[in-house]
């Protein structure tokens, strides 16, 4: 168990932090760059493909006149420069007309990822379909009314709705950085032995949480260390310094919690189990197969901690 030398203040903190206020040129930075996310193609009135085209192809690619896996779609969209192609496909098809069929010399990388293909010649064959520009999209009124935004039906409301939104996530950041600093300045206040079984519990958490993150995303914890190339306990070790700090911090919140005497009564904790059983679509009775009560109560106690310091806090902005 972790020894608490000393508890330090933990009651009016006082911290200073910046808060941050939307600016109109943000704003109509944003309202932009939606607008730009929202052209659309037309098609061109020459017939002649030039860069920034969106053009819609056939192709088909052959290694000594033999086709290759991969190397065959119909009615495929390419906008001109985008690089999605190897180097000087979309290059050759400057200047090639709606209708028209061609064959492509070219040239795989080196480094190409699959090795029967990696620094071998080719041709494609390209046929285009379809010509197309870009055509911005207009911001006014009926432009807005097309994002199909609840409540927004004019540009006034688009600027509204995006200074809200942008004021909001710096709102969200302001009150992390404050949370940030107040517990920085508690760990500072306060000298703590921490054991190497409070840390283990906390690296354990850590883990735990990173393999439901990538779960989240199809990925097992496995894919991800090889893909980073490295194992677990190069992860340990990246991670030690956050988990020890994270142990720390645990061990101040509950001595806290004796101190000022917190507790967590069956009807919160019951609450508590509602709320997860509704967010996970499990029944109460599920939820208390995998949580126990006394860990729900001591983790609502470090919630209240936690609050109890927070709200106490002095902060200047």
């Amino acid at each position: 168990m972790s020894k608490i030398n000393k508890l330090g203040q933990y009651k009016e903190i006082e911290v200073t932090v910046q808060k941050q206020s939307v600016t109109p040129e943000e704003v109509e930075q944003q309202v932009q760059a939606l607008v730009a996310q929202n052209s659309t193609y037309v098609e061109k009135a020459g017939d002649t493909v030039e860069q920034g085209d969106m053009t819609t192809i056939d192709f088909e690619g052959f290694k000594d006149g033999v086709p290759f896996d991969g190397g065959k779609a119909d009615n495929h969209r390419l906008e001109i420069g985008s690089g999605q192609f190897i180097p000087g496909f979309e290059d050759q098809m400057i200047g090639m007309k709606k209708g028209e069929t061609k064959e492509l010399n070219l040239t795989f990388p080196e480094n190409y990822g699959m090795a029967d293909l990696a620094g071998a010649d080719v041709i494609f064959k390209v046929t285009v379909h379809k010509i197309e520009v870009k055509k911005e999209a207009e911001l006014n009124d009926e432009f807005v009314v097309s994002l199909n935004v609840p409540d927004v039906k004019t540009v006034a409301d688009l600027n509204e709705a995006m200074k809200a939104s942008l004021q909001a996530q710096y709102d969200q950041t302001y009150r992390s950085e404050v949370e940030n600093a107040i517990f920085d300045k508690l760990l500072k206040n306060c000298e703590v032995e921490v054991s190497q079984e409070d840390i283990d519990v906390a690296m354990k958490q850590h883990i735990q949480h990173i393999s439901m993150e990538l779960a989240r995303q199809g990925m097992q914890l496995e894919q991800y260390l090889q893909m980073m190339g490295m194992n677990e306990e190069a992860l340990r070790q990246q991670l030690e310094p956050s988990a020890k700090q994270q142990a720390i911090f645990e061990a101040i919140i509950d001595e806290i919690v004796v101190v000022e005497n917190l507790s967590t009564t069956d009807e919160e904790v019951d609450q508590q189990v509602e709320a997860i059983a509704q967010q996970n679509q499990m029944t109460k009775e599920q939820v208390l197969e995998k949580v126990k009560v006394e860990d729900l109560k001591r983790d609502f106690n470090r919630v209240k901690a936690s609050q109890l310091i927070i709200q106490s806090a002095n902060i200047n902005e």
